[in-house]
């Protein structure tokens, strides 16, 4: 609910992040200010600088955070034992996360952050993929591990980010959405290992 708001002492860090996801969800990043932020949280316009050093590094944070929960998403799959199975699987999780919290998705990749100005940011994508790469490496070539995940992970992104803009209304409804999703990583999976999709035997 917007509107000033009260934080224990010690808590203004996470109270700033939760009014940067609101803002966010009313207007976009683009309409995103760090005074707003502060009045959301019920503290003075210079509060958030306690913290961040600027709105770039109050977004980054925002961001460090969402990825963080995408990586437990995928912590929690019971993966399968092919890697069209895997495949499948993750890239519907990644749709689902988008699609529950556009606002959330849109901070991780269409704030206009520069990743690589914020270490621990880039720290945490980087867990993402090599969550990914774990994921995969039963069925993948360690040469190609990397580039790979790197592949899937951009299926994964595509798929979420034209389903969240509405812009898949012209080839499948909302409710289709992961159907469209897994048959994507599944083309890919079979594509990539061809008749070899499942583990190599040891």
């Amino acid at each position: 609910m917007a509107g000033r708001r009260t934080y224990h002492h010690g808590d203004l860090r996470n109270a700033l992040l939760d009014a940067t996801i609101e803002l966010v969800r009313e207007r976009g990043a683009k309409g995103f200010s760090v005074s707003e932020a502060a009045r959301r949280a019920g503290v003075s316009s210079s509060a958030p600088y306690r913290h961040f050093a600027d709105r770039d590094a109050l977004l980054a944070a925002a961001a460090q955070q969402a990825f963080g929960e995408l990586e437990a998403s995928f912590a929690e799959l019971s993966l399968g034992e092919t890697l069209a199975a895997r495949a499948a699987q993750i890239v519907v999780a990644y749709v689902a996360f988008a699609r529950a919290d556009p606002a959330r998705f849109e901070i991780m990749f269409a704030s206009g952050i520069d990743k690589s100005s914020h270490s621990e940011l880039l720290e945490t994508t980087r867990h993402t993929q090599d969550r990914l790469e774990a994921a995969l490496s039963p069925f993948i070539p360690q040469a190609e591990l990397v580039d790979r995940a790197a592949q899937l992970w951009s299926i994964a992104h595509g798929v979420a980010a034209l389903a969240v803009s509405g812009n898949l209304h012209h080839v499948v409804d909302s409710a289709h959405v992961d159907t469209l999703a897994a048959d994507a990583a599944r083309t890919w999976a079979i594509a990539v290992g061809g008749t070899g999709v499942h583990a190599p035997t040891p």
